[in-house]
Parts: C-alpha cells; sequence; structure tokens
C-alpha cells in the first residue's frame, strides 16, 4: 500500500511496528538518534586482536508468554540467533552471539537510518508534519509511532495534548550499569547472580560473552538519587560493592573497571493510563511504557501500535 510511515526510535517498540506494518502490507520507515538499534537492549563491543567480546549492559534477556514472541523467538532459536539462557522457569533467552545479533536479524528486511532526531512533530490536515535535525524541514507522514521512552515522548507530543496526558501518567527508575573484566576466568560464579532482594545498592550482576567480561547494575533507588554523582566516586562504590558480593566466591579475582553507563528511563514502574492513539490524528506511542517492564511488553505495545495504525488509515 502506498502510505508514508515514520517510526520513531529502533528498539524492539519500533522494530516490531514496521514488522507487523509489513504484514499488513505498509512499509515504514524507522530512524533513531542514536549509533546502534536496540534502544535498552544494549551491546557493547570490545575488540582485540584475536577475538571480539560484548558486554550486555542493557536487557539480559527476554522471556516469551504471548504465541507472537514466542514465534519470533522459536525463528530465531531455528535460525541460530537465539539461545535458551541458563536454565530457569519461565525460560530465559538471549540473542547469540549477543542481542544486537537477535535485533539485527529481526529487523534485516526493514528501513532503518540511524543518527537522526525527531525535533517537531504536528498535525497537519489528516496527516503528520515531522522535522529533524538533519535536514531540519517539514516532511509529512501518512502516519507515525513514537516509540521513544515516555518523558522523552512528553517533549515531541505538545500538539498533542490527549497523548500527552497519557505520557504524563508513566513513571521510571534510573539504572547505573558498570562494566568490568575479571583479570582471570572466575571458578565459582554462575552467569547471572540476583542480589534483587538483598541488602546493598547492586540489582544483579551477569557474564556477557564469558565470565571475565560483566555488567553490574545498581538498583532503582539508589540509581535515581546518584545518577548526577561524579562517574569516579560512582565507579568506586559500585567497584567495592561488587568485591563484597562476590568475595567469599572467588577471593583472589580482581576487578579490572571498563567503563559506566546511565540509563535516566531504564525501569517502567508505573505503566500509562490513557489512549495509546491520538482521537484524531494517525498518530501513535508505543513502548513498554504502555505494556509493562520488559521486552515482550515492547514487542507487543508496538505489535498494537501497527494495528492502530492500519485501523485509523483505514
Amino acid at each position: 500500500m502506498s502510505k508514508k510511515i515514520l517510526i520513531i526510535g529502533s528498539g524492539i517498540a519500533g522494530i516490531s511496528s514496521s514488522l507487523k506494518l509489513k504484514s499488513f502490507g505498509f512499509e515504514s520507515t524507522i530512524i533513531d538518534k542514536g549509533n546502534f538499534i536496540g534502544g535498552r537492549i544494549g551491546t557493547r563491543n570490545v575488540e582485540s586482536k584475536n577475538n571480539s567480546n560484548y558486554f550486555l549492559h542493557g536487557a539480559q534477556f527476554f522471556t516469551a508468554k504471548s504465541y507472537n514472541f514466542q514465534k519470533v523467538i522459536q525463528n530465531g532459536i531455528n535460525k541460530g540467533y537465539i539461545k535458551e539462557y541458563g536454565s530457569f522457569s519461565p525460560p530465559r533467552y538471549r540473542g547469540f552471539k549477543s542481542m544486537r545479533d537477535f535485533l539485527m536479524n529481526l529487523s534485516q528486511n526493514l528501513s532503518i537510518t540511524q543518527n537522526v532526531k525527531v525535533t517537531h512533530l504536528k498535525p497537519h490536515n489528516e496527516k503528520i508534519s515531522v522535522r529533524e535535525d538533519r535536514s531540519n524541514i517539514w516532511k509529512t507522514y501518512d502516519a507515525v509511532i513514537s516509540t521513544l521512552p515516555a518523558p522523552q515522548n512528553l517533549n515531541l507530543m505538545k500538539k498533542f495534548p490527549i497523548l500527552k496526558k497519557t505520557l504524563k501518567t508513566a513513571s521510571y527508575d534510573a539504572c547505573i550499569a558498570l562494566m568490568f573484566i575479571f583479570d582471570k576466568k572466575p571458578r565459582n560464579l554462575p552467569y547471572f547472580l540476583d542480589f534483587y532482594n538483598q541488602q546493598g545498592m547492586l540489582s544483579w550482576m551477569a557474564a556477557g560473552s564469558n565470565l571475565r567480561f560483566w555488567t553490574a547494575q545498581t538498583k532503582g533507588d539508589f540509581s535515581n538519587k546518584n545518577i548526577n554523582k561524579d562517574k569516579m566516586l560512582l565507579k568506586n562504590e559500585i567497584v567495592q560493592e561488587i568485591e563484597k558480593a562476590i568475595y567469599q566466591l572467588e577471593p583472589n579475582i580482581k576487578i579490572n573497571f571498563h567503563s559506566l553507563h546511565i540509563w535516566k528511563y531504564a525501569k517502567v514502574t508505573k505503566v500509562c493510563s490513557g489512549p495509546q492513539i491520538d482521537p484524531k490524528f494517525p498518530i501513535v506511542v508505543a513502548g513498554d511504557f504502555m505494556e509493562g517492564a520488559n521486552i515482550e511488553s515492547a514487542f507487543s505495545s508496538g505489535e498494537k501500535a501497527a494495528e492502530l495504525i492500519l485501523e485509523r488509515l483505514h
């Protein structure tokens, strides 16, 4: 069908929106201000002469309850870019070799442009006009789906008060992710350690490509209070906490700091209440803030956004 549809954001919600639209016969264009697809499904590579390793500094895994997402995962397993992660119930999954591989395979037939930031949206007759920072001119689309985190979406929805009201009902916790490398492979650590129900700042820590490359994330209350703190102080504080947490299991191992990443809008603590689509214009918001704090919820929200656009354009 000859319609111009724009999707803002190349995370899982944006990708699932585009895939669903494609199944309806609509082509869409995804644009994103970042360097890589994935949004908060963050992967950071470490290249060396002999190999490539990576940290997963965002989401560590995903689960599948819905039939549609189960199909996506089974297809990925069959094609070798998704593998089950650990022995959990319900099962957990990761992209293989990294989470980015999962998204790259999922989106390989989609039109995606990175390093472009949408700055303004406004109604134009029964369509949506869009301005972005690269060309700084207004372009008109038959429909727009915006999958940015709710607070960032708010800045774009000034001309759409109903959606703005919806977005204001969401809330998030921040997260501080510390990436580090052990000087040697630990002998007694599992791939994932959960500290969420224990005292202290750590929420969990998990291995990336192997047991030497790790990410530790802090709990929401600690992150919210400390996201503006000096990064070197944060680094030292978190490293000390990791050393205490693993000392009994690995007393002789050393931590080599790699980098720190701060997610201002990491985990949805309250989902939005209100319409997902504007009552008059073909513009929709989608993301985990509409469904729940996990990858599958973002995927489902993206599919719903595509269905709403289909109904509106018809």
